[in-house]
């Protein structure tokens, strides 16, 4: 507890996780404030980081496949294929 007590005495607010959430709370705490960020890995190995860009949807049916394989690498195959067709399936609507 006395590691938390001295933390307390150098900043106003910690952060834990430097996804976008976390990322997007720390823009909007006023500047006069003190930040900590923790983040549990590089940047380079962060979810917000490997993301690849934003949004996408399936373009044309024969691409489904390859938008499959796509997707699940880049979710380290941790993914849940149900879930990942069902959202490719609806990426037009």
């Amino acid at each position: 507890m006395n590691n938390v007590k001295e933390i307390s005495q150098y900043y106003d607010v910690i952060i834990v996780g430097t996804g976008v959430s976390g990322l997007f709370c720390a823009l909007h705490i006023p500047e006069d404030k003190k930040i900590l960020l923790i983040t549990k890995d590089s940047m380079e190995n962060s979810d917000s980081y490997l993301a690849q860009g934003g949004v996408s949807c399936l373009l044309d049916k024969n691409d489904f496949r390859s938008y499959y394989k796509d997707t699940m690498k880049a979710g380290r195959y941790k993914n849940n294929p149900a879930a990942v067709m069902t959202m490719i399936d609806h990426s037009q609507h």
